[in-house]
This record gives structure tokens, sequence and C-alpha cells, in this order.
């Protein structure tokens, strides 16, 4: 992305100060705000930020307009803050995977140093999924099969270095078992063709057991999230499994770089305020979207090092763009 390049001759001369959040912010913005979103109009996530930033635009007097921009897993949404002015009137919403694909494509771009972090919102929550019945041992029944058919059974996720590729290439590396990695143009394509027979598992975002697992025609081996999901409470989770694992989507806001400190509190606060708010918390939960909530200087540290886990994960793992 020459963006990113250009911005990132520059990235050495630039120096971001750790923001002190103040108790009560003085800025407040001169007109409305457009929050870049990396995803198309009407999914979850796209519901979850327009409901977000609804409720901001209340704490700070201004609107603040979504402006959708899918593409390259949250890169393109985040290109253009880098030579935005730093004036609060562009932020964007940067989800974990930009971070994978920067590195994945050699881009020099590194969101903990190029941006400046606003605030962590919230993680969605993933899994794996089988037919019902297919493994009557859950996953112990799945890795059972695997040591004695290796490299004959499958699994399905929404892409080729996907989270749910990812996580399940981790799992199946520790247990040092073998099984084929099918990607999908999607989750739904994914969970047609497990119902169908065509793959043995399903990992992805917790959608994929919505209709299949509530309707008793797929199981969860397990999710990956800190906590059991409300909707079931009997799916274990890869902590329940002793695997010291928790994987979730998280995303948050950031701004352009050299932000400074009081518009950073102010779009902090807001934004805290909107993920407090009752009518928000609900709809995210409907999500499986848990808060992950991080003040901007937690938030950097916390993409800082994501950054050094996804570069050992991609080396491990022998990951290719």
């Amino acid at each position: 992305m020459p963006g990113i390049a250009r911005r990132a001759a520059f990235a050495g001369a630039l120096v971001l100060p750790v923001f002190i959040r103040s108790a009560r912010a003085a800025w407040s913005p001169p007109g409305p705000v457009t929050l870049v979103v990396p995803y198309a109009p009407g999914g979850r996530n796209d519901e979850a930020m327009r409901a977000l930033a609804a409720e901001a635009s209340r704490t700070l007097g201004q609107p603040i307009a979504i402006e959708n921009k899918a593409g390259r897993r949250g890169v393109r949404a985040i290109a253009g803050l880098l030579s935005a002015p730093p004036d609060g009137r562009l932020i964007a919403q940067l989800p974990a995977s930009a971070i994978r694909t920067a590195l994945l494509e050699n881009l020099p771009f590194a969101a903990a140093r190029d941006t400046t972090p606003i605030i962590g919102l919230a993680g969605s929550a993933f899994g794996c999924i089988a037919r019902a019945g297919r493994f009557p041992g859950g996953w112990a029944g799945f890795l059972a099969e695997a040591r004695e058919r290796p490299g004959t059974l499958s699994y399905g996720s929404p892409g080729t270095n996907s989270t749910g590729h990812l996580t399940m290439a981790r799992l199946l590396l520790r247990e040092r078992v073998q099984a084929a990695h099918v990607p999908f143009r999607g989750a739904t394509h994914g969970v047609n063709a497990l119902l169908a027979g065509d793959v043995d598992l399903m990992a992805g975002p917790a959608s994929i057991g919505g209709e299949a697992v509530t309707a008793g025609e797929a199981a969860w081996m397990h999710v990956w999230a800190a906590r059991r999901l409300a909707r079931w409470p009997d799916a274990p989770t890869l902590l329940d499994l002793g695997y010291g694992l928790v994987v979730t989507a998280p995303f948050g806001i950031v701004g352009p770089p050299g932000l400074p400190a009081a518009i950073v509190a102010a779009l902090h606060d807001a934004f805290l305020a909107a993920l407090r708010n009752e009518a928000v918390r609900a709809l995210m939960d409907r999500f499986d979207m848990a808060e992950d909530y991080r003040d901007g200087a937690a938030y950097r540290a916390f993409l800082a090092e994501s950054t050094q886990m996804e570069e050992m994960l991609i080396g491990r793992l022998g990951l290719q763009p």
C-alpha cells in the first residue's frame, strides 16, 4: 500500500506520547467525526460499531458518521489514517486481522507505532463445531481418530490465515496430529460443507453455531472465549480442556499518529461510556462479543505484544500470504 509505505518512511521520526486520561477531557470536536469500519454494511460488526458510535456521539456532542471500507482484512481502512491530520475528525476501528495481514504482506506498518491507540473495546467469540454425533467423545474423540488415521480428517475455516485456521493449526501442532485445512469463502459456506459431510470440523466465529447447533445438527467441540458462552453453556472452552488459551478477534479504535492527549481522552471517554451502555451491551452479548476494555496506553501495549505474537506464529507455522 503506497500510503502505508510513505507514512512508514517518517515513522522513525515520530515520537508518540503516552497518554494519561484526565478526569474530564476539555476537547470537543468542532464538527462531525468519521469512524472508518473495515467491514461491509449490514453485518454484526458493522451493527455493533454503529451502536457504539451513536452512543459515543451523545457524549461528544457531534455526530459520528460510519464509513465502511472493507478489504484486505482491515488494512485498507487503516491506511487513510496514516496521513490524516491529528484533529480527531477521522478515526478507525482496528481489527486484529490488520496486524496479521501487514506482517504476512511485509507491509512497513505497525499498529502500535503508526497510529494513536484510543481504546480497546471488545473481542468476538470463536470456536469449532462438528456434525452432531460425528465424534461422540467430542474433541478427544476427534484427536483419537486423527491419530488412528493421520492426514485423513479435515477442518474448514472462513479462509487461509483466518483466526479459525491459525488457532486450529496451533492446536493440531500442539497435539502432534495432522488434518487437512479447507478454506471457504466465508463461515456460512463452511457450515454447509460440514453438514453435508465434506469436512469433519468447522472453525470460525461463534455464529457458525447459530442455527446448526441450536437445531441439533451440529455440536461444539470447544469455544475459545475466556468463559463459556451464555447461549451454549455446555460447550467447553479451551481453558476447560487444559490448553491455557483464549482466542478472540479483539478490536478497538485508533486515530492518526500524533493525536493530542486531550483529543484521545475525549474520544476514549465517549466510547467507554458507549461500551457500558445497557442497550449496547445487550446487542454485543447477542453477537457473542465480550468486553475487552483497555485505555489508550494499555491498548498500545496490547497491540505491540500482539504483533510480536503474530510474528512468532507466522514463523512457526510457515504461513504465506
